[in-house]
């Protein structure tokens, strides 16, 4: 009865490890897994549950030395190349320098392929007839690989990350209502190029102190963006009470937070006026955009 307690414990002990690493792994890898699905349709609960399986969590020697998530090999590959024992001995895998490399193959590997082609007839939410199409598709060799990723899709709840994704154009143009310091209240216009740009107009407003800016964002990842805006100031603050217009530049950190029925776009950043307003170059600025469909 001992050792049958101690084997228990045992064995709850190893299931609950694996369960953190692959809730670990989720929670890194799902905003990748997201970021495909927007631009590629696949989803994100069959791109996750694929990379869990055939990277063993991340921790394979193909995942550490060669960031190859998905098991892929060298078939029409130009790139560096790692060997593995698979279906054969010392076989040829691609090797690439970061993970979103092989989670971009990945997407690539499959949307490029004519005998992938009708999973993207498919819904994007029907991650069943996503496995079991993989697995029809000769993804992999074992007979059970459709039932796997389904396993894993549901046991780790990995569906909740699949949306559906309109098949035309994601909506660019945003007007927003801003709210914040100094500026209490304003109206902006914005153009969001996910995962590359944005472009924004904005005049705000606190009674005594307005200001109109332009500004470029670039995307750094998931849905941060670093901007730089030029900013014309008009203000009461001068030292003989007489508005002035000064000029300035702001950069910002700019983070898109997605709810399910709305974009805020988070801006936090520096004001810098090229003329002093009262006795200060550097304003911190920090505000809430809410983007309106």
């Amino acid at each position: 009865m001992k050792i049958f307690t101690i084997i228990l414990f045992l064995c709850i002990n190893y299931f609950s490890f694996c369960q953190n690493k692959t809730d670990l792994y989720i929670e890194k890898y799902s905003y990748l897994a997201i970021k495909e699905m927007k631009e590629f349709k696949i989803p994100a609960s069959i791109t996750l549950a694929q990379g869990i399986l055939e990277s063993g969590n991340g921790e394979s020697r193909l995942a550490i030395e060669g960031n190859n998530h998905f098991g892929i090999k060298c078939h029409d590959w130009e790139g560096e190349e790692i060997y593995a024992d698979d279906d054969e001995e010392n076989e040829c895998f691609r090797k690439y320098k970061k993970v979103e490399d092989s989670y971009r193959d990945h997407s690539l590997f499959l949307s490029k392929r004519g005998r992938y082609s009708f999973l993207f007839e498919l819904s994007i939410t029907d991650y069943k007839a996503w496995a079991k199409g993989l697995k029809k598709a000769g993804y992999a060799t074992s007979p059970t690989y459709a039932e796997k990723l389904i396993s894993l899709i549901e046991r780790y709840n990995l569906q909740k990350f699949d949306i559906e994704i309109k098949q035309n154009k994601d909506k660019l143009f945003f007007v927003s209502h801003n709210y914040g310091f100094p500026f209490a209240y304003g109206l902006g216009l914005n153009y969001i190029k996910e995962d590359k740009y944005l472009l924004t107009i904005d005049v705000n407003s606190s009674f005594v102190f307005s200001s109109m800016s332009t500004g470029i964002g670039v995307h750094m990842r998931n849905n941060l963006f670093s901007k730089l805006s030029v900013t014309g100031i008009y203000h009461g603050f001068s030292k003989d009470n007489i508005h002035k217009f000064n000029y300035g530049i702001q950069p910002h950190i700019n983070y898109i937070l997605e709810t399910e029925n709305k974009k805020i776009l988070i801006n936090l950043g520096i004001l810098y006026s090229f003329e002093k307003i009262i006795d200060y170059n550097f304003i911190p600025c920090i505000s809430l955009s809410y983007l309106i469909d």
